[in-house]
């Protein structure tokens, strides 16, 4: 009897040890947080997946809206563009971000964004206003192209509406008199009217002095260089990267004019180039009377 006795408290001390490990197995293979009852809130079959769908569609949302607001209104997208640059480029703190970000969703109401405000043209052109400063003619073979220039891509008008009043090449100067070489074209045009890029390109070099008054030089792919003269102001400053159309100042007469124009000029490696073969025969005619059009 005592021995049955015996064998049963063992096997009631091994029963209780086996439901112990149970016990600690269960616990191990629990999750790692207590719900105090509620409900189990642990993450059901399938729920990283619908995250994950749902994490997509709403990207797919986004990046379509953005491609839609690039197609259908180019100027907001370009200008939130410039706005997220500046911003990321720039050490602010979190006060000055959301100011920053409040000034730029205001700017959007705005019709027209442009590098440089708009402004209408104040009086009409003179049909023979020109100037700037020419070559001599013992230099010029040096200095100038004689074949056209041609380029990949199709320029952009710098002046909308003009007259060309002195073409590229040989020329009496029309303030000095002397015989010389004519470094650009001559577009006369009413004075303040928009001056814009010709080609994609970085702003190089602005300033005033000389016959050129002043003046806008941009770097571009290949060699090439544009200059757009005698403006009455500058919009544009050193080191911008433009695209074709993008106003960067403003017709004038500064330097050396006879009135309201802009001297156009294109050079390759260094050589100055007729720039009247790049817009083809959309290009700038020459007025044969008053009110003649420039097509």
């Amino acid at each position: 009897m005592d021995s049955y006795e015996a064998s049963e408290s063992r096997f009631a001390d091994v029963r209780a040890a086996r439901e112990r490990r149970k016990a600690r197995r269960e616990d191990y293979d629990a999750p790692p947080y207590d719900n105090f009852g509620m409900e189990d809130t642990a993450p059901k079959k399938g729920s990283l997946v619908r995250v994950v769908v749902t994490q997509a569609v709403v990207c797919a949302v986004l990046l379509g809206g953005l491609f839609a607001a690039q197609k259908a209104l180019p100027n907001t997208y370009r200008q939130l563009r410039a706005a997220y640059t500046q911003i990321m480029k720039t050490d602010m703190s979190v006060k000055e971000v959301w100011a920053a970000a409040k000034a730029v969703f205001a700017s959007l109401k705005e019709d027209i964004y442009v590098m440089a405000p708009y402004r209408e043209a104040t009086t009409m052109p003179a049909a023979d206003a020109k100037g700037g400063i020419d070559i001599a003619l013992e230099y010029a073979a040096r200095r100038c192209a004689v074949a056209p220039l041609r380029t990949t891509a199709r320029p952009f008008r710098p002046v909308e509406e003009g007259t060309l009043s002195s073409p590229f090449g040989y020329r009496i100067h029309p303030i000095t008199g002397e015989e010389g070489v004519h470094t650009g074209m001559d577009i006369a045009a009413q004075e303040g009217a928009p001056v814009a890029a010709a080609f994609h390109g970085t702003v190089t070099e602005t300033g005033e002095g000389g016959g050129y008054g002043k003046y806008v030089v941009m770097e571009h792919a290949g060699g090439l260089r544009t200059l757009y003269a005698h403006c009455s102001e500058v919009a544009a400053a050193e080191g911008m990267v433009l695209r074709p159309g993008e106003v960067i100042a403003y017709v004038g007469s500064t330097g050396s004019s006879t009135g309201p124009h802009l001297h156009f000029e294109v050079r390759l490696n260094g050589l100055r180039c007729d720039p009247a073969p790049l817009f083809g025969a959309e290009g700038y005619g020459v007025r044969e009377e008053e009110g003649a059009s420039n097509r």
